[in-house]
């Protein structure tokens, strides 16, 4: 994993309210309100099984704190995670990626207690489509653009990283840099993605922060750890 993590790209955000919130501090701020959450093993409005049982517990998080989103806001962090936007469109738009179902999932965020503007964000959701197609597309569309003028638009760049291998599992890993608001100042953000599927059900595990420097060491190691947690949790 050394590898995967040992440099990190920038990247930009996305100027809307619902994205902005969803970035660092804010998104803490964010999963702080989530108070009203599924039992375990209850079916959802959608008629899908709760995940709960197959997520990470906030001490698996390395600040060992970590917020369940509310029903509300996973529809909004699941689109963020797989970079298809909930609202908008992507160009090309035969790259917009997949996205995978807010029925069931859970999504819980937690600060990165190195830094006040990064987090790390763990989810399990139903996925209809194989990893093998996420890594596709981000080879096949390494450079897209959400959004359009006059409101802000946002350049991706997508990066497919070696995956960590887990037995009876696909994976895949990802790097995304997104660059809005121009040249002279840009909003920039990083993300770094691992992920993890089997039987329709897809782990992702996320680190994101502000600003051009890249991830960590320890964020890198962080970030491994969780993503173990997360597939011990979801798979067994």
């Amino acid at each position: 994993m050394a590898q995967l993590f040992g440099v990190m790209g920038c990247l930009g955000r996305a100027s809307s309210s619902l994205r902005v919130a969803w970035g660092a501090v804010a998104l803490v701020t964010l999963a702080v309100l989530a108070v009203g959450c599924s039992v375990d093993g209850e079916a959802t409005a959608g008629g899908s099984a709760d995940l709960s049982a197959r997520s990470v517990a906030p001490v698996d998080f390395p600040a060992d704190s970590a917020t369940r989103l509310p029903a509300p806001a996973v529809p909004g962090a699941l689109a963020d995670l797989t970079g298809r936007p909930l609202h908008g469109s992507v160009t090309p738009p035969d790259c917009t990626p997949r996205g995978v179902s807010a029925d069931g999932a859970v999504v819980l965020v937690g600060p990165d207690p190195a830094t006040s503007t990064a987090t790390f964000t763990s989810a399990v959701a139903y996925a209809d489509r194989p990893l093998d197609q996420v890594t596709g597309l981000a080879r096949r569309c390494p450079r897209t653009i959400t959004g359009s003028a006059p409101t802000a638009v946002t350049i991706v760049m997508t990066e497919v990283l070696p995956a960590p291998q887990r037995s009876g599992l696909a994976t895949a890993a990802l790097r995304r840099t997104m660059t809005t608001g121009g040249s002279e100042s840009p909003l920039v953000t990083g993300t770094t993605s691992v992920m993890a599927q089997r039987d329709g059900v897809r782990v992702i595990v996320e680190y994101r922060h502000q600003g051009a420097d890249p991830m960590s060491a320890d964020a890198g190691a962080s970030l491994n750890a969780l993503f173990d947690s997360a597939v011990a949790a979801a798979f067994g």
